[in-house]
């Protein structure tokens, strides 16, 4: 189960900081926080406690689009799901869907200069 939306390559910003960087303090907590909250979810899947991991991705899935990061969202909410199905195969590839745009999060993406 994986969204439509096409992810493009390279850094995600937050949209909330294109739309107020006044909160780049909290987005800045967000994504420092991000890594471990990845290891907690790895943690739970390798223990095979689906319902810790199910609870993480939730929280996760609640918060991802406040701070600007719609697609962290739209992963936990794949991540969530699958965990409520207690398949770990496919919690094992949504989480590596998770990890893979978790490495590509930053707190904002410099304009391109050269448009």
């Amino acid at each position: 189960m994986t969204d439509t939306h096409t992810v493009p390559s390279g850094p995600i910003g937050s949209t909330l900081l294109e739309d107020d960087p006044s909160f780049e303090e909290i987005v800045v907590e967000f994504v420092e926080a991000l890594a471990n909250r990845v290891l907690d979810m790895e943690v739970a899947l390798r223990t095979a406690d689906f319902e810790k991991l199910q609870t993480l991705a939730h929280q996760l899935k609640g918060c991802g689009t406040g701070y600007g990061y719609p697609v962290v969202s739209e992963r936990a909410a794949n991540l969530e799901q699958c965990a409520k199905n207690r398949v770990a195969h496919d919690c094992t590839a949504a989480l590596g869907e998770m990890k893979e745009i978790c490495s590509r999060i930053v707190v904002c993406v410099e304009p391109d200069k050269s448009a």
